[in-house]
Parts: C-alpha cells; structure tokens; sequence
C-alpha cells in the first residue's frame, strides 16, 4: 500500500530515492534516502535544490498526522542535525519553511 510519504517522494523526489526497492521500502527507509540525499547536495553546494527538499518535506511535515512528523523528526531531521557541519545547518535554518525549522530546533534541542 502506498502511503502519503511514499507518494509525495516518488513524484516529486525520485532522484532521491534510486537505491531503494519501491515495494518493499518504509516510510522511514525513504525519509531517511532523502536525508543523505540533502547531506549529499549539501557537498556538492547545491543549495537550491535542498531548500526545494525541505519544501517539500515541510509539506509532509504540515499535514499534522502524529506518524509523518514522527518519521521526519526522527529520519530526516536528525540525520540531518547529526551529519551536518553545524555552520551549514544554521545557513540553511534561514531557509526553511517556518513548520520544519521549528521541528529542526525542538529536535535539536531534544538531541
């Protein structure tokens, strides 16, 4: 069954998930592809395109169901905060949509 998660990221994030198997492959299995995603533009200083993937995990983000924040806070945001240069993190926290930049802070503060 494919989930609201699953969805959004194959249509609008498919580069991001090109080693994963689409039938089997978790919530959690593609929210976190779509975090080394973004740690992987991040060395190649292609800014534009992360602040695109937060977009778009802010859209996720907003949805308020309890599992999809569960899941981002947890696989995107914390691998995020933890393979990050911290210099580079707070660049991008000017960047993000407001909902997902207050979960990136309550995560970070929580870590």
């Amino acid at each position: 069954m494919e989930t609201k998660i699953r969805k959004t990221i194959y249509e609008w994030l498919p580069e991001a998930i090109v080693n994963l198997d689409r039938t089997t492959a978790t919530d959690y299995e593609v929210i976190r592809s779509v975090s080394q995603y973004s740690l992987s533009l991040l060395q190649k200083n292609n800014g534009q395109k992360v602040i695109d993937v937060f977009k778009i995990i802010n859209i996720l983000y907003q949805e308020e169901h309890a599992y999809t924040k569960h899941c981002i806070e947890n696989e995107f945001i914390c691998n995020f905060i933890e393979n990050s240069p911290a210099l580079t993190l707070k660049d991008y926290l000017y960047d993000m949509p407001s909902p997902l930049k207050e979960a990136f802070i309550k995560t970070l503060i929580e870590l």
